[in-house]
């Protein structure tokens, strides 16, 4: 994995982890919103640099 992989997956994840306390704290289960938000931040990451490598 190079370095701008690691980046984008980084802080596709750590958004992801933001957003999953949110939805944590609003459904009162904060380890599933966790898990959640950083398995859509990965997600999200991952689409981020598919979208680099095309251009």
């Amino acid at each position: 994995m190079n370095k701008r992989a690691g980046w984008s997956l980084g802080i596709g994840m750590a958004l992801g982890a933001a957003l999953g306390v949110g939805f944590g704290a609003a459904m009162h289960d904060i380890g599933a919103g966790l898990a959640l938000g950083l398995g859509l931040g990965a997600v999200l990451g991952a689409f981020k640099l598919s979208q680099k490598k095309r251009r």
